[in-house]
């Protein structure tokens, strides 16, 4: 038998933990659900379909394995229009990869890095 799944959360080890809950905020409008010392949850202004922690990398909570630089996996956050999150990533000085770009599955997509070495993918439906 299996068990259902109930939560879907993904976590963000961070030296900033503050700063990088900022940085989710004001880009693409988050909340928080908890915040803790080492630990921050933050849920879509909508309610909370997907959590993203930001946790301590010096906690003892922290898996050892994740200790490093993000590698072989990246955040895909989609977003009503993508080209609103561009403006806001440029006024915001954050690192853009990649400039939004309409892909051939009918994504437009912007890849940009967060505080702590993440590549987070923004995307929206590419417009007609």
């Amino acid at each position: 038998m299996r068990s259902p799944v109930n939560r879907v959360l993904f976590n963000i080890v961070s030296d900033k933990i503050e700063a990088s809950a900022r940085f989710y905020e004001e880009l693409v409008g988050f909340k928080r659900l908890y915040t803790s010392d080492w630990y921050i949850v933050l849920v879509p202004e909508e309610g909370p379909a997907l959590e993203l922690g930001i946790i301590d990398r010096q906690s003892d909570i922290t898996p050892s394995g994740t200790a490093g630089t993000p590698a072989g996996s990246y955040l895909t956050l989609v977003v009503e229009n993508v080209e609103d999150s561009f403006k806001r990533a440029q006024s915001m000085n954050i690192d853009i990869i990649e400039k939004p770009t309409a892909l051939g599955y009918g994504q437009t997509r912007m890849l940009i890095r967060d505080p702590n070495g993440l590549i987070v993918d923004i995307s929206s439906p590419t417009q007609s």
